[in-house]
Formats: structure tokens, C-alpha cells, sequence
């Protein structure tokens, strides 16, 4: 067993290093057996607390709202500190809220289990992806990130029959004593990393890590909006956060009521359902690579269709009352879904700046809760309980197939938005070195410089010094004076000037030589 995941995760890497592929993914893995447990027993959890279907949905919308929200800070700040360690802080909250949501009384106190562990999962996501873009070239990330998402159904195969089974035994809340402790094992594990060179592996960029000073927000979110790929992208969010953080706490209700299925049952179902989804994801991976070949904007071709395919298999699920038949459609939505992940992540990383990608993979989290916003100021959040279960999925299919149109014509910017991040990271590059260089010259070397100049001096104590041999006193004559040679200053905007040329003509150096670049 343990070979063979080896030799899954080596192809996946392309002949890459492995270990950072195989600590996320576990703790991916890890981290999201909390989050299938709680799907799988949420009608249970909803009886315990007393809780209307309105109240116990928009108790998970306002949970996922806030926790998206915080996902743009973080992705912020993950551009400017160490993201392992922010890795190794998260899995930290995920494990102890985890084990809080078991001990939780009342509802206040489920809402900030809830709360603490989400934001204890905001890494797996934006952090994650930014590190694997920096850890694996662009040749290896179509499967890296496939390899990495399907951690997550891995989990969600696995999680659902576990907490059904416990949840059947013993009650809802043993599900949570108990798989808490794996994730604090991976996250132990993670601190074993090493924090990656930004933008090392791009194509034209590299070390903008050690020469370029991060961006402050405001400018970062600008240059972000002005890619075309991306503010298409966050658009079709909208659409897309209004479809599917609803659709998380409808389905176990669905299910429950509508076909009587018990926790076991349920539990079989997501079981199966994750396992669909991490057949899509996979090939969905190996997919991408051929449809970049084929032409670079249409795996974003793709990503559009697989969501408006996804609104028409809700529609006819809603539609039609039949227990086998709703399970079958529910397996194929898993499995189409599955092929949205990994193409959308390797385009996102390309057309992304290096010193913006974090920011760039967390941006979108704030797209998909102003779906969910106007989803709830529409009133739609009160279908389930007015008119049903069945209606109130249907009413989310519109919401999938139009955020999937909008994603699929991101697909004709993707081309021109990559060859202009491949220029814009190594002219950023490019200029910084200069930058740093200019400063030298102005201000002098520093105290790094000092001490490492002082380091190549032997110590007195330890070398004895040599006594001067004194020479005889010649006569000599005065050397002539020389009229003093007049030297122009050099002044800031001379150097300005300068560094300026400078970084113009190194960001057009390799954009001759790699004419081609990215097709």
C-alpha cells in the first residue's frame, strides 16, 4: 500500500521532490474529516440544538461567509510572512475546534467550534496552492494540484463512513473526540517543511521573494482585478457561491426527509459520492495538461462547462422522485464536478504575479460570499422550509449555470494574461536587482555588508603581527601639483533614470528570446 501511494504521488511530481506534495495532501486529507463528519450528521446535530431548517442554514451560511471572508487577509499577509508557518498554525485550530465542536452546549458555542475550525481549514486552500506553485514547475501542476484537491474526497470517502458509524454508535458528538487527533499528527509533520522561493519555477520570473518589496493591499488587488482571467473568474464566483455553500446544507436534509435515509445510509452515500468526485478530479488532472496543449484557454473552457453542467443534474434531481434515481444523479454531479479543480487552480497560478499569487487564490472567497449575500437578501434562503427540500434545490440551478457561462469566457483571456505575467514577474525581478543595486551605490554598504567584510579579516589574537622593517631615508623630490579633477554628482534622478533603463531592457530581453513562451 504504502509503494504504491509512492509510486501515485512520484508520477503526479513529475520527477519532482514528493515530500511537500505528500505533508499537504495530508494534512488536506486530515483536516476535511471533520468537515465530512459534520455534513453526514447534520440532521442529527440540527435535532440536538432544536433548530429550524431555516436557522440551522443560514447558521452554516453566515459560518462560511465569515470564514471566506477572512481568507483575503490571510492570503494578504501570506504574500509578506512565512506560509508554513501559517500552515502549521492552522492545522493547529482546525484539531482543537474540532474537538470543541464534540464538547459544544447551546448554540453560541457550536457557532464558534464552527468558526475556529473553519478558520483553521483557510489554509488548505490559497496557502496551500501557493506554496505547491512554488514548490512544482508548470509542467508538474495540472496533477499536483489533482493529486492535492483529491486528498480532500479522499477524506470525504473515508470521513462519512466513519462518522456514520460512530454517530450511530454512540451519538453525533463522538465523531469529533476522535478525528481531531489526526490532524494535529500532519500538522506536526508539516513543520518539516521548507518555506519555497517565490515565483522560483515561473517561467521568466524567479527569487522576487529576495528582491521585490510586497505590494500594500489596495495595489495588489488592482493589478489582481486588471488580469481579465481572473476578474471573469471572480465573477463567476458570485454565481457559483450562491449554488453551492446553500447546496452543502441542503443535500444530508434532502435525503433525510425526503427518502428516510438514516446516518449509516447517509454516510454510504457521501462515502460514494467523494469517491465519484476523486475519480473526476484525477482525470480531470490529466486532462488539463492535453487541453493546455491543445490551446491555453481551454481548460477555463472547460471549468465553465463542468458548473453548468452541474445546475442541470441539480434541476432534474429536484425534478424527479425517485430514491435510486436521485442517488445515481447525485454520483454523476460528484464526478463532473471533479474536473473543475485542477484546471482552475493551474490557470489561476499562471496568469497570477508570483508576489500576489496567495492574495490571487483567497480574492475569490470574497466573490463567492457576496453570492451567498444576495442569495439570502433575495429570500430564497427560506424555500426549504415555505415550499420544500426539492424546491429549494432547483431554485439553485440557475445559479450554477450561469456562473458557469461567465467562467467559460474567461477562456479567450487566458493566452495573452499568462505571456504578460511571464514579462511582468521577471521585469519585476529585473528591476528590483537594479533598485537594490542604485541603493548600494548611494548609501554605501550596509551593516550586512560590514560584517561580512569583517568576517574575512584574521583575528589579531590569533595572528601574530609581523615587526616592520624600517627603510633607510631617501632623498626625494616634491611630486608636482595637479590641478584637481572636477567629478560630476551623481544625483537620485540620474540614478532613477538608470535603474529605470535598466529594468526596460532586461524586460524585454526574454520576451524576444521567448517569443513563444506559454502557448
Amino acid at each position: 500500500m504504502i509503494q504504491w501511494l509512492r509510486r501515485k504521488f512520484e508520477a503526479d511530481a513529475k520527477g519532482e521532490a514528493v515530500f511537500p506534495l505528500l505533508v499537504l495532501s495530508a494534512l488536506f486529507f486530515f483536516d476535511e474529516f471533520d468537515t465530512a463528519a459534520f455534513a453526514t450528521l447534520a440532521p442529527e446535530i440540527q435535532k440536538s440544538f432544536e433548530l429550524t431548517d431555516n436557522e440551522f442554514i443560514q447558521l452554516i451560511i453566515i459560518n462560511v461567509s465569515v470564514t471566506a471572508l477572512l481568507a483575503v487577509p490571510l492570503g494578504y499577509f501570506a504574500d509578506r510572512i512565512s506560509r508554513k508557518k501559517l500552515v502549521v498554525l492552522s492545522g493547529v485550530l482546525a484539531g482543537a475546534f474540532s474537538l470543541l465542536t464534540g464538547f459544544a452546549v447551546g448554540v453560541a458555542a457550536l457557532a464558534i467550534a464552527r468558526f475556529g475550525n473553519g478558520v483553521g481549514l483557510l489554509a488548505n486552500g490559497p496557502i496551500h496552492q501557493s506554496l505547491l506553485a512554488d514548490y512544482y514547475t508548470p509542467d508538474a501542476r495540472p496533477t499536483v494540484y489533482a493529486r492535492h484537491r483529491n486528498s480532500h474526497y479522499a477524506a470525504a470517502v473515508l470521513g462519512p463512513a466513519v462518522a456514520g458509524i460512530l454517530g450511530s454508535l454512540f451519538g453525533w458528538r463522538a465523531a469529533f473526540f476522535v478525528l481531531f487527533v489526526p490532524i494535529l499528527i500532519a500538522t506536526f509533520v508539516a513543520t518539516k517543511l521548507t518555506e519555497p522561493a517565490r515565483g522560483a519555477t515561473d517561467p521568466g520570473g524567479g527569487y522576487i521573494s529576495e528582491t521585490a518589496r510586497p505590494p500594500k493591499f489596495r495595489e495588489a488587488t488592482r493589478t489582481l482585478w486588471r488580469i481579465r482571467t481572473l476578474r471573469r473568474s471572480y465573477i463567476s464566483a458570485i454565481f457559483f457561491g450562491a449554488g453551492i455553500i446553500p447546496l452543502l446544507a441542503y443535500l444530508a436534509l434532502f435525503f433525510e426527509r425526503e427518502y428516510g435515509l438514516s446516518a449509516f445510509e447517509r454516510g454510504l452515500l457521501g462515502a460514494a459520492s467523494a469517491a465519484c468526485t476523486y475519480v473526476g478530479v484525477q482525470q480531470g488532472g490529466k486532462a488539463t495538461a492535453k487541453w493546455f496543449a491543445k490551446s491555453m484557454g481551454l481548460p477555463m473552457q472547460r471549468v465553465g462547462f463542468v458548473l453548468g453542467s452541474v445546475g442541470v443534474v441539480l434541476a432534474v434531481m429536484a425534478a424527479v422522485p425517485f430514491l435510486a434515481v436521485s442517488i445515481a444523479l447525485t454520483l454523476v454531479a460528484n464526478y463532473v464536478l471533479g474536473y473543475f479543480f485542477a484546471p482552475y487552480a493551474a490557470v489561476q497560478a499562471l496568469v497570477s504575479p508570483a508576489r500576489e499569487r496567495s492574495l490571487a487564490f483567497s480574492l475569490g472567497a470574497i466573490f463567492l460570499v457576496f453570492g451567498v449575500i444576495i442569495f439570502s437578501l433575495l429570500g430564497l434562503g427560506t424555500i426549504a422550509d415555505e415550499h420544500g427540500l426539492r424546491w429549494a434545490i432547483f431554485a439553485l440551478a440557475p445559479w450554477w449555470v450561469v456562473g458557469g457561462l461567465v467562467g467559460m469566457s474567461a477562456g479567450q483571456f487566458v493566452e495573452g494574461d499568462v505571456q504578460k505575467a511571464m514579462v511582468a514577474s521577471h521585469a519585476a525581478a529585473e528591476a528590483a536587482r537594479a533598485g537594490y543595486e542604485a541603493t548600494q551605490l548611494a548609501i554605501g554598504p550596509t551593516d550586512e555588508d560590514a560584517a561580512g567584510v569583517l568576517s574575512e579579516i584574521p583575528d589579531q589574537k590569533r595572528v601574530a603581527p609581523k615587526t616592520p622593517v624600517r627603510a633607510k631615508p631617501t632623498a626625494t623630490k616634491p611630486a608636482p601639483k595637479r590641478a584637481p579633477v572636477k567629478r560630476k554628482a551623481v544625483t537620485p534622478q540620474a540614478l532613477g533614470k538608470k535603474t529605470a533603463a535598466s529594468a526596460k531592457s532586461a524586460a524585454t530581453r526574454p520576451l524576444a528570446k521567448k517569443n513563444g513562451a506559454g502557448r
